[in-house]
């Protein structure tokens, strides 16, 4: 089983990778569209730097999570988890395909919105510098413009891949050249807003901007190809190649290149820019969005695509069709357009603050815990009494055994309680209260 997991980890689209790509990975989320909304989002300047503060903590949190979980169910994957959570067990095979078909469908889908939003969002920056003199729109124009260029960096295989790599350091150096440029604009009193905001939804304003910009993936894949295997019970490894160390810093890096943000202001400039650095900031802006779109599509899960297709040609159905389907999210009317980033961001939300929450909770407390050092097939005597016909000689009934059993559970469960708390601070007031706030927001209830 362990071989087969690995082999399947060589084939998926992160493979094992080294500490620095992982760190790589790990950082380039949070230096994106939340972040270049930021100066723009109307969040003063104390409360700004609380809510940086507080969802970069959360972040973090959530990644430990992610990472325990990973460690109690033995299993570096995100599939394997939710199906360790909710269709453990033999007789379940249904209930585990629907599940499995599930997690790629949301993954897929997430993944798609958000490399659709990011492409709209980059065509938004630079179309106000786009002559319009051609019979097509220029939207259309510059959207295709940038759909081919992006083109040969998503027919990687994966992460691994150098051009991926090297288009996801660029986004990040194209970030630090905007926040440079931001930076100046902001001390000559001349920052304006980088893009248009009439083509993001009413979510996009001030905490949520926030929220978003600290919103995260791949934590479980990654941690799998940091250890080179999907079976997390290797040796412990070097300080260098430590998953939480790299998570640690990859936190605080973002913070760093952050922070400073939620002290400018783009709503009331003292005069207007001129039009080199106004074009300088729009290009580095778009450049961020758009050379990290590769590494989300990527990773996006292959489409259903039938068996007699796919024995039948060599051609790349799925990825193809994944890739036309992303650039025609991003033509769609405005008023489509504002409804879907309202939908991008609740689901980056989710999935980032009340997903991992959400499991921890049920297979902790809904799910009968996992042993630690007796055979999974050992009637676990800390869970349930252990039978009396069992006998001395069986090596799986020994009492020495159990007794080591029940003392490593209460050792785990004294340490999870502090966890606990946290986890359900973030599952109620944060997750829950967030999306009721945001679903009334989108009623116009508030």
């Amino acid at each position: 089983e362990s071989d087969h997991q690995l082999e399947r980890l060589r084939n998926s689209s992160i493979p094992p990778l080294s500490s620095i790509s992982v760190f790589l990975y790990l950082l380039a989320p949070y230096l994106k569209l939340g972040a270049l909304l930021l100066p723009e989002a109307g969040v003063p300047g104390k409360t700004g730097v609380l809510a940086v503060a507080v969802f970069a903590a959360l972040s973090a949190f959530t990644r430990q999570i992610w990472y325990m979980l990973a460690r109690y169910v033995r299993r570096s994957d995100m599939e394997e988890i939710v199906l360790e959570t909710f269709a453990r067990g033999r007789g379940k095979e249904r209930r585990r395909m629907v599940l499995r078909q599930l997690v790629r469908f949301c993954t897929g889908a997430l993944r798609v919105l958000i490399a659709a939003l990011y492409l709209r969002f980059s065509v938004d920056c630079l179309l106000p510098y786009v002559p319009d003199v051609l019979a097509l729109p220029s939207r259309l124009i510059t959207t295709l413009v940038f759909a081919t260029f992006i083109a040969p960096l998503y027919s990687a295989r994966s992460l691994q891949s150098r051009r991926v790599i090297y288009a996801s350091w660029l986004s990040i150096a194209a970030y630090a050249a905007w926040f440079a440029c931001t930076a100046y604009m902001h001390a000559k009193g001349v920052l304006v807003p980088v893009g248009n905001f009439a083509t993001l939804g009413k979510l996009w304003q001030e905490i949520p901007v926030v929220a978003f910009t600290f919103s995260t993936s791949w934590t479980v894949p990654l941690y799998a190809s940091l250890k080179g295997t999907v079976h997390p019970t290797a040796p412990k490894p070097r300080r260098a190649q430590s998953f939480k160390l790299l998570s640690a810093l990859s936190v605080a890096v973002s913070v760093a290149a952050v922070l400073p943000l939620a002290f400018f202001d783009a709503s009331t400039p003292r005069e207007l820019p001129s039009a080199s650095l106004k074009t300088t900031v729009a290009v580095f802006s778009a450049a961020a969005l758009l050379l990290s779109i590769p590494s989300i599509l990527v990773t996006t899960p292959a489409l259903p695509v039938p068996l007699s297709v796919r024995r039948s040609t060599n051609f790349p159905v799925s990825k193809v069709l994944v890739y036309l389907i992303t650039v025609s999210l991003s033509l769609l009317p405005a008023n489509v357009a504002r409804l879907g980033s309202d939908i991008v961001l609740v689901l980056a939300f989710l999935s980032t603050y009340v997903v991992p929450a959400f499991i921890h909770i049920v297979i902790h407390n809904f799910r009968r815990p996992l042993s630690i050092v007796i055979p999974p097939t050992t009637p676990n005597p800390a869970l349930a009494p252990s039978p009396s016909s069992a006998t001395g000689s069986d090596s799986r009934h020994d009492e020495l055994l159990q007794r080591k059993e029940r003392t490593l559970q209460r050792r785990r469960l004294g340490r999870r309680l502090i966890w606990d708390i946290g986890v359900w601070v973030l599952l109620v007031p944060v997750g829950g209260g967030g999306f009721a706030w945001a679903v009334g927001r989108i009623a116009d209830r508030w």
